[in-house]
């Protein structure tokens, strides 16, 4: 599936990638509003945050759009979920509407994203270009940004001054405007993203690849993890515009060289896309190495666009049955069999 998978989120969301997608640290943002709003960092504002999750209950004088209540129906836990087309058919005649939510830095900064993405359903061209290319910045500074986050986030240190986190929060609005534009036909953002990673990650093929080198524990290496982070960023960008040979390229060396929780997510995609080219075998046999590596999210599987495809094929269902702890030769119930209670993976990055 083309995801994201959440930025962050998890950056997982790889962040999820991937691994799944976390929602981002809550700070209010500075990009430019559609029209004025309320007042950035107000309190006041149904869907401000601070350092919390949750939003206040509106008020009856609160404006907010009523499309951020249909983007709110579909978070999952309150973050960000994967994407696949058709995701946002709820609001596809709200394309005023979502640029106005995007915009506007008084809202949940999650709910932007949602807003970012649902507007590449709902419009296109050159209008869809007009719209998300105030919220693009420098992918040079993006890639700084990102780095300075992931260091941070890896060796857990304490979160940076409000100005700090906007512009982080800066990087992950350019990041999903990239994905909105490059799914609806114009590369030309999210090409130039792919163009400054590659110019940090092939220097370092070689230890990015190599499975003796640890990313976690005690010998394990930021500067690893993060380039594996990024190599995986660069296949999911393909993905986005369905180069699906160059973005299958990218996995297929992650998940031929790597293991565990640094390939499941490329196993993922891979999937995804055997799926969408009419490989449902290669599909399912993708998502099986997911599974040993970890995959278990069963509830994104079977909500996911992207492997509609493998709905009712035996070896799928019966691949959905084992990660769900239950007899793989027992006739499936669908979605409503009982989930795990700890699956292994949050929507995050996957497909």
């Amino acid at each position: 599936m083309r995801r994201l998978a959440a930025a962050l989120l998890v950056l997982a969301c790889a962040a999820a990638p991937a691994s799944a997608m976390p929602v981002p640290h809550p700070v209010l943002q500075d990009a430019g509003p559609a029209e004025p709003p309320a007042a950035a960092g107000d309190p006041d504002s149904p869907w401000y945050l601070e350092r919390g999750t949750h939003r206040r209950t509106p008020r009856p004088a609160d404006d907010v759009p009523e499309v951020v209540f249909a983007l709110e129906a579909l978070l999952r836990d309150g973050g960000i979920p994967g994407f696949y087309d058709g995701q946002f058919t709820s609001t596809q005649d709200r394309f005023d509407e979502l640029v106005r939510v995007a915009r506007d830095t008084s809202m949940h900064h999650t709910i932007r994203i949602m807003a970012v993405m649902a507007a590449q359903e709902a419009a296109d061209g050159p209008p869809l270009r007009q719209a998300l290319q105030p919220l693009l910045i420098d992918p040079e500074l993006e890639y700084q940004i990102e780095r300075i986050r992931a260091q941070r986030d890896y060796w857990r240190d304490p979160l940076p001054p409000d100005e700090v986190i906007r512009r982080e929060l800066d990087v992950d609005l350019s990041r999903y405007a990239r994905f909105a534009l490059a799914k609806d036909g114009q590369p030309e953002a999210i090409l130039d993203r792919i163009r400054v990673l590659e110019q940090y990650v092939l220097p370092k093929r070689v230890e990015v690849l190599d499975p003796l080198i640890e990313t976690f524990g005690r010998f394990g290496s930021f500067d690893i993890y993060f380039y594996r982070t990024l190599w995986f960023d660069i296949a999911y960008h393909y993905q986005q515009f369905d180069d699906y040979a160059s973005a299958a390229g990218w996995f297929r060396q992650l998940t031929g060289s790597l293991d565990g929780q640094d390939a499941r997510m490329a196993h993922y995609n891979l999937a995804c896309i055997a799926a969408l080219t009419g490989n449902p075998e290669e599909a399912v046999a993708e998502l099986r190495g997911a599974m040993e590596d970890g995959f278990l999210n069963v509830t994104w599987m079977d909500e996911d666009g992207d492997l509609e495809s493998l709905r009712g094929l035996p070896t799928y269902e019966a691949l959905r049955r084992e990660m769900l702890g239950l007899d793989p030769e027992a006739p499936s119930d669908g979605p409503e069999d009982e989930e795990p209670s700890a699956p292994a993976d949050p929507p995050g990055d996957g497909g």
